[in-house]
């Protein structure tokens, strides 16, 4: 279909042109010498806002009722006896389940 007219010239202006390729131990021996030249001027400690954390440990302290609780003194307001049984109630609800009304009972009486 189309013909060359002058191959030398086509030859010479369409080749590519060869690059100057460094060896790959080369490439990896530079890069990582940049690497470390780039880490060495990273600081090592973050400089972080001086007030972080601040917000939870207010609003810690602001929830917080009594700040001395969990020490030595004993509990008051309920003796063994009743704290056994309210123990013994409340595992007992879990052996069998509660039964399930149904929706159309509503209000109806047995």
């Amino acid at each position: 279909m189309f013909k060359k007219k002058n191959t030398a010239l086509n030859s010479r202006r369409y080749q590519p042109q060869k690059r100057h390729r460094l060896p790959r131990a080369l490439a990896a021996v530079l890069t990582s010498v940049w690497s470390l030249i780039l880490a060495a001027c990273v600081p090592t400690r973050p400089q972080w806002d001086a007030q972080f954390g601040q917000s939870v440990r207010l609003a810690q302290q602001q929830q917080t009722l009594d700040s001395t609780a969990g020490g030595d003194d004993p509990v008051n307001g309920i003796d063994g006896s009743s704290s056994r049984e309210a123990i013994v109630r409340y595992r007992s609800s879990f052996k069998e389940p509660t039964p399930v009304n149904s929706s159309f009972t509503i209000g109806v009486t047995r």
